[in-house]
């Protein structure tokens, strides 16, 4: 916690401690949502202030964030998942052999 300005500051571990979630789901909200701020998209947690180059939000915005986060519905994030499950990695690998499979009976045929 620091104090600028008369200000309270708590970094980003703080936040997500006095919000009940964990630092890193919190650092990967933050990350989703700069992405959708570059994509031209309404993001859903507001800008932090950067002091000394590290993250940090003031305590009225606090209520923001947890806001932010409340109004989020399963699969709202989806489309910003970096990583592909092993599940649709399998499914990804089952259609394209079905596809070759399906090549090499038709060119048999012929």
């Amino acid at each position: 916690m620091k104090r600028k300005n008369r200000e309270l500051y708590y970094k980003v571990q703080e936040v997500a401690y006095l919000i009940n979630l964990s630092p890193q789901t919190l650092f990967n909200l933050i990350k989703i949502d700069r992405q959708m701020k570059g994509n031209g998209e309404e993001g859903f947690l507001p800008n932090p202030t950067k002091i000394n180059n590290v993250q940090h939000y003031k305590q009225s915005q606090v209520k923001e964030i947890r806001d932010g986060i409340a109004k989020l519905k399963r699969g709202d994030l989806k489309k910003y998942r970096t990583k592909e499950t092993t599940f649709q990695k399998l499914k990804k690998e089952n259609e394209e052999l079905r596809e070759k499979l399906a090549r090499l009976e038709g060119g048999e045929e012929k």
